[in-house]
């Protein structure tokens, strides 16, 4: 087995959690697929001790599923209990846009440029979950215009599936079409044209719940 050296940005254990959280979201560690903390170790060239705290954070993020028995494994990749996800998220995110657009200014329209150019880039490259991850920013930044910092908590709590679901299940929705939708919000907010954002915005989560309803039970 070979043996995969961690960086360490700030602690083991966040490098752990960064580590073990790539390979959920991009299918290396598959949904249902246990996880042997002494394996994971091994692999990591660490002691049990961060992998088993790394463990316990990323259930939280309802990437892993921990059994009574103490038993680890993948979270599975259930598409009924996604869409109920996505239902609540969809809210979150008319909340977030309903309460921050009146409040996105110059600074905030700067920086939904940049992530627009980003997720340009991104897609021209054919790096679908970074053109997904610009574009979650782009929005991102009209819900923190809120100021509701708890809503954004809410939003972030559970975002790790939904990246999760877009890379192994949604890739054919990062397009030009999504960053043209990103781009009307952009244009009606740049022009002062609020119910304009609100209808592209929810227009969006509307295309995205058609995607998701699309996929079978079964992935």
């Amino acid at each position: 087995m070979s043996v995969t050296r961690l960086q360490t940005p700030a602690t083991l254990r966040e490098a752990t959690v960064e580590h073990l959280r790539n390979e959920i979201i991009t299918g290396k560690l598959k949904p249902g697929e246990l996880l042997k903390e002494a394996e994971l170790a091994t692999q990591l060239g660490l002691s049990p001790t961060p992998i088993r705290e790394a463990l316990v954070q990323l259930a939280g993020q309802g990437l892993v599923e921990i059994e009574p028995n103490r038993l680890k494994r993948v979270a599975p990749l259930n598409l009924p209990t996604m869409r109920e996800l996505m239902d609540v998220q969809r809210v979150l995110w008319q909340t977030g846009y309903s309460w921050g657009v009146s409040r996105v200014g110059p600074e905030e329209l700067a920086a939904m440029e940049a992530a627009l150019a980003d997720e340009a880039k991104a897609l021209e490259r054919k790096d679908f979950r970074s053109a997904f991850l610009a574009s979650t920013d782009f929005h991102s930044i009209v819900v923190a215009a809120s100021g509701n910092r708890e809503l954004g908590r809410l939003i972030a709590d559970r975002f790790a599936l939904l990246e999760r679901l877009v890379v192994l299940c949604l890739e054919q929705f990062i397009s030009r079409k999504m960053l043209e939708r990103d781009l009307a919000v952009f244009s009606s907010l740049k022009a002062g044209d609020l119910a304009g954002a609100l209808c592209h915005g929810e227009e969006i989560r509307a295309k995205f719940a058609e995607a998701l309803a699309s996929l079978p039970d079964e992935p």
